[in-house]
């Protein structure tokens, strides 16, 4: 799928560290609106969805979805943060 020339905009508020403009909700939330208006089903990635479910306590660092059988390109970014994408490509036979 190509992604191209695609932007994604977001509300922001000041940050209350430095004032800057900041996105009103998560990186996780805009990167899962974001794919799923580009027809891409997401689901957690493997650190966030065992933590969701109480299979580990350790509290993951990066935003990660798996994108299923497909391969993502699409690189998104808030500051220094960047959405990384698993998928079961390897797997399809």
């Amino acid at each position: 799928m190509n992604f191209s020339g695609t932007t994604i905009y977001a509300k922001a508020r000041p940050s209350a560290l430095s004032g800057k403009p900041v996105p009103r909700v998560s990186l996780e939330e805009l990167a899962r609106e974001a794919l799923e208006k580009l027809g891409v089903p997401v689901q957690l990635g493997r650190a966030q969805a065992d933590y969701a479910e109480g299979k580990t306590t350790q509290i993951p660092v990066r935003t990660t979805f798996n994108t299923g059988q497909r391969r993502i390109s699409r690189k998104i970014t808030v500051g220094i943060s960047t959405v990384r994408y698993e998928n079961h490509y390897s797997a399809r036979a």
